[in-house]
């Protein structure tokens, strides 16, 4: 599914990034039966003490290269390495550099960098530049003038790759990158001209695969040397299912290891084993488990993997990773996703914006959307003091903009991502946003959100009541303060928009806050065991139609930075709520039909939902059958 989701994201950003269009593939690959043949499937054999250092598992070649589309000049084409994968090979000697291609080419050069940062890639001074006088179609290996020793002191990785000069044109010269599907795919940057900005830029090469590129390393390896790599673990994971993991698994020493033990610890306790699940040799192998979590608690804790055996031979200072998890007892249905979208009047690219959120909420039925409008670029009539403030609580400080549970699914380090999409893609776009940002979101709905609106039309006095169940923990499993915001929404909304160049007079505009009764970034809950309450009262303006708005209401963390605000659970219902009390179908009855609908949730054969839960006590379970004939007979 990860995979999906990068798909998805490259596909999407080729849309908005206009550098990600230069990738081509020769045309010659269309119109072949196999364009991933393997020129060399058997890689080659390595002096003593010899590794290779990359993610290639072969020596397979692409039998149709890659070219940039429409550029004539010096390119770099570079992956990174991550730390994790560099490690094994510290203290070793770099001696060669070796590089894959589907056409020779010229201007040729091979390098390392040292990576100190990501986000944005910052490299250190060269470790190897050199010049490569002639290339050949397959592998390219150059021995090093000057090889270098490995040290991962204070870097996160290191940048390996070749230069060479493109040409424009469609003949197989044009396309000499040779990029296979192949190990663990990595992230590969690319500097060409002005076509990057004189700057490294991650165009999506990696959507195809890995570039063919390779160092070697000389070490006085050992027989065996068992090294995991960091571990990949949910963030939360529910105790009585355990918690999945994943890591990477090599044996960077002289014989293949077949027998070896790892323990799995929690917080340092044993809580089971892994026994020599496969044959290590030095390509990384990716081991998929679950280590059990009985009696763990709710709350933050650590994975630990220890190697404790090799060769049937106890280990005491053997390979050890870790990880943060957080465990968790019970949580209930997801009720809405909500999403907060930052949007102007004067925003020239805000009805793309709109155009997304529409496709996307034709897709799920689930979807709670919110437009919060701001003064950017000009003058909003529909802003207010809390939306601003909001907008500057999340981030958002320009508009186009939107919220998705508050969840950073893209891994920016921001939970306000762009939606100015053209329109001629919103679908697509709505489609990545659907995936990458709700369901790929692992945090669990750990409470639930009630509204129960009254409505005065004489005063136009709205009281509104939320209340709810949390999960066991819930504090403890979030990390800080919990918080309630609740936000009046409009539709219908007949004002003036700018779009594109054009101002559109008669723009509806739909689900515009209008009032926040709550704090900006929420009221703080407090719990009465495991159940939570809070009233409002909130007088309507003159000029808002109660017929035509909504009360949102969502449980959320109350954090200082982006990735600590997310949404625990959402709910939104009419302002006029015409919901009978015990209808548990939603078919405007109270009957026996409701009484079977919540006997079916009890037994698993339905979806449990937030209308079966009559009591409000956080289960669906007999006390909502006696609820609901206690309606029924007018008790």
């Amino acid at each position: 599914m990860k995979r999906l989701s990068i798909v998805l994201l490259v596909a999407v950003c080729c849309l908005t990034v206009s550098n990600a269009q230069m990738l081509k593939r020769n045309p010659a690959a269309a119109e072949a039966s196999s364009p991933h043949a393997a020129k060399a499937p058997v890689m080659k054999a390595l002096g003593e003490n010899q590794l290779y250092l990359g993610p290639y598992t072969s020596d397979a070649l692409n039998d149709y290269g890659i070219g940039l589309e429409d550029y004539s000049g010096i390119s770099k084409m570079g992956v990174v390495l991550p730390v994790d994968m560099v490690r094994a090979y510290n203290g070793g000697v770099v001696k060669a550099i070796r590089f894959g291609l589907c056409a020779a080419v010229t201007g040729g050069a091979v390098f390392v960098y040292p990576v100190t940062s990501l986000e944005p890639l910052t490299l250190g001074d060269p470790l190897v530049e050199q010049t490569v006088t002639r290339t050949a179609v397959g592998w390219n290996e150059v021995v090093l003038d000057n090889p270098f020793t490995i040290s991962t002191e204070g870097i996160v990785g290191l940048l390996l790759g070749y230069q060479y000069k493109q040409i424009i044109g469609t003949s197989d010269a044009s396309y000499p990158i040779s990029v296979v599907e192949e190990g663990t795919i990595l992230d590969t940057y690319t500097q060409a001209g002005e076509l990057t900005g004189n700057q490294w830029q991650d165009i999506g090469l990696s959507y195809y695969g890995n570039i063919s590129v390779q160092a070697i390393v000389e070490k006085n390896y050992t027989d065996h040397f068992l090294y995991l790599s960091q571990p990949q673990a949910s963030k939360y994971a529910k105790v009585s299912e355990g918690l999945d993991f994943s890591v990477g698994l090599s044996n960077f020493g002289k014989k293949t290891l077949w027998d070896y033990t790892i323990d799995m610890l929690v917080d340092g306790e044993f809580k089971g084993q892994i026994d020599s699940p496969e044959a290590l040799t030095p390509v990384e192998t990716i081991l998929n488990s679950t280590c059990p979590l009985d009696g763990v608690t709710s709350g933050s804790h650590i994975l630990t993997l220890r190697v404790t055996s090799v060769d049937g031979e106890p280990v005491n200072d053997g390979a050890s990773v870790s990880t943060e998890f957080v465990a968790y007892v019970n949580s209930f249905p997801r009720q809405k996703q909500l999403v907060e979208h930052f949007t102007s009047q004067v925003g020239s690219n805000c009805p793309q914006g709109d155009a997304v959120l529409e496709a996307l909420q034709q897709m799920r039925d689930d979807m709670e959307w919110v437009a919060i409008h701001c003064n950017y670029n000009g003058t909003d009539v529909f802003t207010t003091t809390s939306g601003t403030q909001v907008a500057s609580y999340l981030g958002a400080l320009s508009g186009c903009r939107a919220s998705f549970n508050r969840f950073d699914g893209a891994g920016s380090g921001s939970v306000v991502p762009s939606i100015a999409y053209n329109q001629e893609y919103a679908q697509q776009a709505a489609e990545m946003l659907s995936y990458t940002y709700f369901d790929s979101n692992p945090t669990p709905a750990l409470a639930t959100v009630k509204i129960q609106p009254s409505f005065d039309e004489n005063t136009r006095i709205l009281v509104l009541k939320v209340k709810g169940q949390a999960a066991e923990g819930l504090s403890q499993i979030m990390g800080g303060n919990i918080g309630l915001s609740v936000y009046l929404t409009e539709d219908d909304l007949v004002a003036r928009q700018l779009n594109g160049e054009t101002w559109v007079q008669s723009y509806v505009h739909n689900h515009v806050l209008r009032y926040m009764p709550t704090a900006y970034n929420g009221d703080p809950l407090s719990f009465s065991g495991n159940s939570y309450e809070k009233t409002y009262q909130v007088e309507l303006a003159s000029e808002w139609q109660p017929e035509k708005m909504r009360v949102v209401a969502f449980v959320h963390q109350q954090g200082s930075t982006p990735n600590d605000k997310q949404v625990i659970n959402c709910e939104a219902t009419p302002l006029l709520d015409n919901t009978v009390a015990g209808d548990v179908n939603g078919d405007g009855k109270v009957d026996i039909a409701d009484v079977n609908a919540i006997i079916n949730m009890m037994l698993g054969k339905a979806t449990q939902t937030l209308a079966g839960d009559v009591t409000g006590d956080g289960n669906v379970d007999i006390a909502d059958v006696n609820a609901v004939i206690n309606i029924m007979l007018g008790k």
